[in-house]
């Protein structure tokens, strides 16, 4: 495990950008979550990545330290809020700068846009990914079009995982992708056996939100139709889309 990584996992802080004091660590994956994404990354061995949020990095950490650094790696974050407040959080550049200290800033590339506008982009370029880490805005508009550019890339074999799952708008997204499209889940996590920061945070963030009915983050029951059962759950893209087009199964 990269030294960065290990240091905000033992003492829960995170370091400023410029070097300034430890600011505590309130919005990240879990140690099981970040374990559950290195296995996939190890065993899919990508050469392309996409994650949508960075914060403060440490899912990227946990990403870029289990990759096989090629020259042609290329890990792309889209965070418009990593310099500037968005939605009343800004994130000071400390995920970009960790990721620089990590020493993977010379294959990790930062877009400060919203997400539907950089994946379009990239999507127009082009671009074709391997793998695809959704953490984004969190109401299901924005997940699903963060999916929708991300399935366009992705290569047939290659893997997409959603954060945050549990939460009922992700987990829409999820059932959508399992019923409707060529994708098979490959893995769930939710071993963690406390709520984990980032949920800390946002119940405590959404008790005083006039938009807390909308993002509330409901635990839902175990899905058996789906096998949804964790916060991080992957998939698999098997075939590129072949739907009619007035395809629809109820998800």
């Amino acid at each position: 495990m990269n030294s960065v990584l290990a240091e905000i996992i033992e003492t829960g802080t995170v370091r400023g950008a410029a070097g300034g004091g430890p600011v505590t660590l309130h919005s990240a994956v879990s140690v099981s979550e970040g374990h559950f994404l290195q296995k996939i990354v190890r065993e899919l061995d990508p050469t392309v990545c996409v994650e949508v949020g960075l914060a403060f990095g440490v899912s990227a950490l946990f990403i870029c330290d289990s990759l096989t650094v090629r020259p042609e790696t290329k890990y792309i974050v889209i965070d418009p809020a990593q310099h500037t407040s968005m939605g009343g959080t800004a994130w000071d550049g400390i995920g970009l700068a960790n990721l620089v200290r990590a020493g993977y800033g010379n294959f990790v590339n930062l877009i400060e846009e919203p997400s539907y506008r950089a994946l379009s982009k990239l999507e127009q370029l082009g671009q074709r990914i391997d793998f695809a880490f959704i953490d984004g805005w969190h109401t299901f508009d924005f997940a699903f079009v963060d999916f929708f550019f991300i399935d366009r890339m992705l290569k047939v074999g290659g893997v997409v995982a959603f954060d945050d799952a549990d939460w009922s708008a992700v987990r829409r997204v999820c059932r959508f992708v399992k019923n409707n499209l060529s994708y098979s889940l490959i893995g769930a996590d939710g071993n963690d056996p406390e709520p984990s920061v980032k949920r800390r945070a946002a119940e405590a963030l959404l008790r005083n939100s006039p938009v807390r009915r909308l993002l509330r983050p409901e635990v839902l029951s175990r899905d058996s139709d789906t096998g949804l059962t964790g916060g991080c759950v992957a998939f698999r893209k098997e075939s590129e889309d072949s739907r009619g087009w007035d395809h629809y199964v109820d998800f």
